[in-house]
């Protein structure tokens, strides 16, 4: 082989390399706000689950709906500010359709409506399923909180 050619075939490896080292560079922040939103995710949907199931299991209880309520807008609050990567934009709207439906259903057990309150909970169901069928496409889990 010649210099010539053993030089160029430097810069090709070289230039290869550097493409490749850019990418995984560049992919690295996109792996880490995975990984973030993954994390605030799963803490945003356990507290709204853990809400929703103490309503329902004492849907007599207004009180505890009314101490509940501003609880479920928080996580609404919280939910509008959380930013998905580009991988996660499609599971990010259910996850705000389901705290949303909560902090419904909670004020409308808070009224006393549990009319209201149930319809929103099934509501709330079928966001969940809708998300963890959104995660599984992408090949996603949520992870697990230590109980």
């Amino acid at each position: 082989m010649s210099v010539r050619a053993r030089i160029g075939l430097a810069l090709a490896l070289s230039a290869a390399l550097s493409v490749g080292l850019s990418t995984h560079v560049d992919a690295e922040p996109e792996v880490r706000r995975d990984r973030t939103y993954m994390v605030e995710l799963a803490l945003t949907l356990e507290g709204a689950r853990r809400l929703m199931l103490w309503v329902e299991t004492h849907p007599n209880d207004p009180d505890f709906a009314r101490f509940a309520y501003p609880l479920a807008e928080r996580y609404v609050e919280m939910a509008g500010h959380m930013t998905p990567s580009k991988k996660l934009t499609t599971a990010h709207p259910h996850l705000l359709l389901v705290v949303e439906n909560v902090e419904r259903a909670l004020d409308a057990a808070a009224q006393g409506d549990l009319a209201v309150f149930r319809h929103r909970m099934r509501t709330v169901r079928e966001e969940l399923s809708i998300l963890d069928n959104v995660l599984k496409q992408l090949k996603l889990k949520l992870p697990e909180l230590a109980r």
